[in-house]
């Protein structure tokens, strides 16, 4: 397999980064929740204006996308992507 197959599966229109978002929210168990997670946290720390509750956003949003990452290198793992 490879990222054409990728494509040919999750919309070949999509940017990288959103094909194998979909992927890992359709193949990694805990990808949709963790996604929308990241999203999540990620929006708040936008609006976050006390520096310690940005801290701690900043944290969860580090530990959120070292999963993301993870989960992604299985992704290129089971469709043999090298990119």
């Amino acid at each position: 397999m490879s990222k054409e197959n990728l494509k040919e599966k999750y919309g070949k229109s999509k940017a990288t980064k959103s094909l194998y978002n979909a992927a890992i929210r359709a193949e990694c168990p805990g990808g949709n929740e963790t996604l929308d997670l990241l999203e999540l946290v990620s929006a708040m720390r936008g609006r976050c204006r006390d520096n310690e509750e940005l801290a701690k956003l900043t944290t969860i949003e580090d530990r959120l996308q070292t999963i993301r990452e993870r989960m992604l290198i299985d992704v290129k793992i089971r469709w043999g992507c090298r990119e």
